[in-house]
């Protein structure tokens, strides 16, 4: 696992429930039939925090990249928001009309199904950000069971001795190692950097990974062009795909403007070297590079 992930995405996490906490105003703040506006604002903000820490805080470390990090951190905290805050006020809607018919809901099901709806927002955002379904199963997959565990906890000890800033960390740190392990099991291509004493940025590929100057790139480089070069993935194979052959970019030493990468493959830009990493264990098959 990637240790350095795992800890910016627990410290997003916690930082989302301290943030939370401090903008809270009183009341349950996770019960929102009960305690609707509280409730709404607050598990609507805690999920945007959180969304928005995690995409800006691996910018602001690994690239020291302020007003990268700055662009990251609103774009999923202001759909995210939006998501939630319109989720919460429809699943209240409906709730509410159930419970005005009669019908007798165990407290136990309202609850599973609140968990249930923060987990689906967080996931919709994530989904939404990377254009891809993909991304809103494998998020699920962390997040329902992590809002679920931890909800159950929150609602059982911490909500009835009243310890309300606990159960904003708690469910903070729950959150971000949900969503670290996931992210690291069901990855399928990645990219490692050593910078020395024992640390090494990871930067985890999806559908399409760029590198360049430009602050819309993945991976944001000091010098170069724009757009240095594209990783796409075509049936489970990731390919490297130069675009500017002006600067000093290779792959295991040799220059190419095309070429399927395998587990190992060195790629080296100006200084800096970068391992790529597969989970497919697979030969690969003879491609056409243009050198």
């Amino acid at each position: 696992m990637g240790i350095l992930f795992f800890l910016e995405s627990c410290l997003s996490g916690i930082i989302a429930g301290l943030l939370s906490w401090l903008l809270y105003r009183g009341g349950n703040p996770w019960d929102l039939i009960g305690n609707f506006q509280t409730s709404l604002m607050t598990s609507s903000m805690f999920c945007a925090l959180f969304a928005g820490l995690i995409s800006s805080i691996p910018v602001l470390i690994m690239e020291r990249r302020f007003y990268k990090a700055l662009n990251y951190f609103i774009s999923p905290f202001l759909i995210c928001f939006s998501l939630t805050a319109l989720g919460s006020v429809i699943y209240s809607i409906i709730m509410e009309s159930i419970i005005n018919t009669g019908a007798n809901i165990p407290l136990t099901v309202l609850r599973f199904f609140w968990w249930l709806l923060l987990s689906i927002g967080l996931s919709c955002t994530f989904s939404f950000l990377h254009s891809s379904l993909k991304m809103l199963c494998k998020t699920l997959m962390g997040f329902i069971p992590a809002f679920i565990v931890a909800g159950a906890l929150i609602d059982k000890i911490f909500l009835l001795d009243n310890n309300y800033l606990l159960s904003f960390l708690f469910l903070g740190l729950m959150i971000g190692i949900g969503h670290a392990i996931v992210i690291d099991l069901l990855k399928e291509g990645w990219l490692d950097e050593y910078r020395g004493f024992g640390i090494t940025f990871r930067y985890y590929l999806e559908d399409e990974f760029s590198a360049g100057t430009s602050n819309e790139c993945d991976l944001t480089l000091q010098e170069g062009p724009e757009i240095l070069f594209y990783i796409t993935e075509k049936d489970s194979v990731h390919v490297f795909e130069l675009q500017s052959s002006d600067f000093r970019a290779s792959v295991n030493g040799s220059k190419f403007r095309y070429r399927a990468l395998v587990d190992g493959d060195k790629i080296n830009i100006g200084e800096r070297d970068f391992i790529y990493h597969s989970t497919f264990s697979r030969i690969r098959e003879e491609m056409p590079e243009i050198s």
